[in-house]
């Protein structure tokens, strides 16, 4: 560009009316990368990408009209000002040393994703937001925040700021209340950081909020009574360390799917789902759960999965259950030595047994389930085809693995 470099990408650009993109291997301009150069590239094009950028600081000058900057492999930079700017919709910064969201924030009036990702980030002040009204994705994920500020003041204008990505940081503790004047929040992932309390200090509710990823955290405190989700379908805490179902929730009519995989839950009271008429799905795979029991009496009229593969069931007592369109459990890989006499409690359910240890006795009793496809266990075409020291005759072809 410190030559003909302008002219040669215009002819580029004018020979042929199909150009999409122009990549350049090595740019060399007189001063700076960004600044000057941004507003000499402008006329040619609405969307920049610096895989490599090589500066401390980048610029994006006042009046600048493209839409989109992305840059990538910023190990110096440490800094982007920009001016006033009425076109930048979308900023990417990534693997750089920002430790901030940009305090010139403000001047970008039209932006509307915000992706700041593997930088140096250790907190995040709400309040830098409040001047962004079409601000509606921020993407912060892969940095190392630690703390979350919440914005002080109410904003003049409504947010309308809808996804909040922070996964792969360092948070310890998160209050739902913090964000308490984003009214329009739908997504929060915080997935991959160190939560050891997930809580609401104080009344919040977010009636558009739809998504919840917290999964692979340290969670062992769960807490949302102050916390009103009327829209939220499922939560998932797979890969945490609680050790017992989490009895204290808000209000979440809409709650479909509850996931406790991978935590160290030893012992399951079904009662606790009460609270959560419209569940759909009850995924407990991958604990230490040894029995699962029924406290006090539990109606859930839409449930048709119940899932509790790989953990050390040795009992199951579905007493005082009401689920009248249960279609599946899942029990395998447990320690189970009998099948669970439940289809009389629940006549349409499927019933999975396989990779326990259930005695033959036990097996032969339930052969016409077995038969009729309501009830599933580990078979093979011989017993040295099976993990245990017995089988049973299933028919011409299949014997069902036992223990004598």
């Amino acid at each position: 560009m410190t030559s003909d470099g302008g002219t040669i990408i215009r002819n580029t650009i004018d020979s042929d009316k199909y150009v999409y993109s122009i990549g350049i291997e090595k740019l060399i301009v007189s001063s700076s990368a960004s600044g000057p150069f941004l507003q000499r590239i402008a006329p040619l094009t609405e969307a920049i990408a610096y895989l490599i950028y090589r500066e401390p600081v980048f610029q994006v000058p006042a009046g600048n009209t493209i839409y989109e900057i992305e840059v990538t492999n910023a190990a110096n930079l440490r800094s982007l000002v920009a001016g006033t700017n009425h076109h930048l919709k979308r900023l990417y910064l990534e693997n750089c040393l920002v430790d901030r969201v940009p305090p010139t924030l403000s001047q970008m009036i039209v932006l509307e994703v915000l992706s700041i990702n593997q930088c140096a980030m250790t907190a995040l002040r709400l309040d830098v937001l409040v001047n962004n009204p079409t601000l509606y994705v921020l993407n912060l994920a892969g940095n190392q925040i630690r703390q979350l500020f919440p914005i002080t003041t109410p904003p003049k204008q409504r947010l309308v700021l809808e996804s909040i990505d922070l996964s792969s940081n360092q948070l310890e503790r998160l209050d739902m209340f913090v964000f308490a004047h984003i009214s329009d929040l739908k997504w929060l992932d915080v997935q991959n950081n160190r939560i050891v309390r997930f809580e609401a200090t104080a009344p919040v509710t977010y009636n558009y909020f739809m998504r919840l990823a917290i999964a692979s955290n340290r969670i062992t405190s769960f807490d949302t009574r102050n916390l009103t989700l009327p829209a939220l379908n499922a939560i998932y805490m797979d890969d945490n360390a609680l050790t017992e179902i989490p009895k204290h929730w808000g209000w979440h009519p809409n709650l479909h799917y509850l996931g406790f995989d991978q935590n160290n839950l030893k012992q399951v009271d079904m009662s606790v789902f009460g609270q959560f008429p419209n569940l759909t799905g009850i995924y407990i795979s991958e604990n230490k759960i040894e029995s699962i029991r029924t406290s006090s009496p539990v109606t859930l009229p839409l449930i048709d999965t119940l899932m509790f593969e790989k953990n050390q069931i040795v009992s199951v007592n579905f007493t005082g259950c009401n689920f009248p369109n249960l279609y599946y459990m899942l029990l395998m890989n447990n320690q189970l030595t009998a099948v669970p006499p439940l289809f009389q409690r629940f006549p349409k359910t499927r019933i999975s047994v396989e990779w326990n240890p259930i005695k033959c006795s036990s097996m032969m009793s339930f052969k016409s389930k077995i038969n009729e496809s309501r009830l599933y266990v580990t078979t093979g075409r011989t017993q040295s085809e099976c993990f245990t020291t017995s089988s049973i005759v299933l028919d011409q072809e299949n014997r069902g693995c036992c223990v004598a």
